[in-house]
C-alpha cells in the first residue's frame, strides 16, 4: 500500500482520501436534499396561501352566482325548451364550477382540485339536505316516486296544458263536457289523486321550488367544502334555502285551505 502522508499514528493513503471525500460528498448531498425539501414545502405553503386569500372570496358574489343560477332555472320558457331535469343539472354543474373557479382561478380543472374523500363528503352533504327538504308531510307524497317519474309528470302536464286542443276547449262551451268525462277517466288514474291532494298549482310550486332549493344547496355546500380545503375551516353562507323551505310549506298549506276550482271550468 502506498503511503502518501504519515503524521504520528495517522496514515493517509488513497483509500483514506477517497473515503473522506465520499463521506463529505454524501453529507453535502443530504444537506442539499433537506434544504430543497424545506424550500419546496415553504413555497408550496406560500403559494397555497397567496393563491387565494380569504378576502378575495366575496360571499356576496357567491350569493349572486346562486341567485343567477336560480333565475335561469325559474325561466319557464327555458325549462320547457331545455327540460326540467337537464336544466337543473346544467345550472347546478355550472354553479359548482363557477364557485370552484373562485378558489382555484389558475387551475384548468378547478372542480377536480378536491380529493376523493372531499368529493364524497360534498355529495353526502347535498343529498342529506335534499332528503331533509322532502321529509315534510306533504312532500312525502313524492318520496316513493323516482326523480324521472316526477320530471316526466311535470313535462307531460306542461305539454297537455300548452296543447291547442286544451286551449281551445277552455274557450268553448264543451269545456264542462270534457271536464265531466275527464273526472270519470281520472278516477282510475293514480296521478289524479296526487293532483287532488296537492292541487295542480301546488305540483308546479313543489317541483320548481325543489329545483331552486337543490341549486341553492349545491352552491352553499360547494362553497363550504372549498372553504374548508383552502382555509382549513368551515365557512357557512346564508342564502335563500330556508325561505324556500318556508315558502313551500306556506304555499301548500294555503292551497289546501282554498276552494280551488277545477281547471276546466
Amino acid at each position: 500500500m502506498t503511503f502518501l502522508l504519515k503524521i504520528g499514528q495517522i496514515t493517509i493513503d488513497w483509500k483514506t482520501i477517497i473515503t473522506f471525500f465520499t463521506g463529505v460528498g454524501v453529507g453535502f448531498l443530504l444537506l442539499l436534499l433537506i434544504y430543497l425539501y424545506a424550500v419546496l414545502r415553504g413555497l408550496n405553503k406560500e403559494l397555497r396561501l397567496n393563491k387565494v386569500q380569504e378576502e378575495d372570496i366575496d360571499e356576496e358574489e357567491i350569493k349572486w352566482l346562486i341567485a343567477e343560477a336560480q333565475k335561469e332555472f325559474k325561466n319557464k320558457e327555458t325549462r320547457q325548451k331545455v327540460g326540467f331535469g337537464n336544466l337543473l343539472l346544467r345550472e347546478s354543474k355550472e354553479l359548482a364550477y363557477d364557485i370552484s373557479k373562485k378558489f382555484y382561478p389558475d387551475s384548468p380543472y378547478p372542480y377536480l382540485e378536491l380529493t376523493i374523500d372531499e368529493t364524497l363528503e360534498l355529495v353526502h352533504y347535498i343529498t342529506n339536505r335534499v332528503d331533509q327538504l322532502i321529509s315534510g308531510k306533504i312532500l312525502r307524497l313524492f318520496r316513493g316516486m323516482t326523480i324521472r317519474k316526477i320530471i316526466e309528470l311535470n313535462n307531460t302536464k306542461t305539454k297537455i296544458e300548452e296543447s291547442r286542443l286544451v286551449k281551445s276547449a277552455k274557450k268553448t262551451g264543451i269545456a264542462k263536457v270534457i271536464s265531466s268525462t275527464m273526472k270519470v277517466v281520472n278516477a282510475v288514474n293514480p296521478f289524479y289523486w296526487i293532483k287532488k291532494v296537492t292541487v295542480n298549482k301546488a305540483l308546479d310550486i313543489i317541483i320548481v321550488k325543489i329545483g331552486l332549493s337543490v341549486i341553492a344547496i349545491t352552491g352553499e355546500e360547494t362553497y363550504k367544502i372549498y372553504s374548508k380545503k383552502v382555509f382549513n375551516k368551515d365557512i357557512d353562507i346564508s342564502t335563500s334555502v330556508d325561505d324556500l323551505y318556508a315558502g313551500i310549506k306556506s304555499d301548500l298549506e294555503n292551497l289546501n285551505e282554498e276552494d280551488v276550482e277545477d281547471e276546466w271550468e
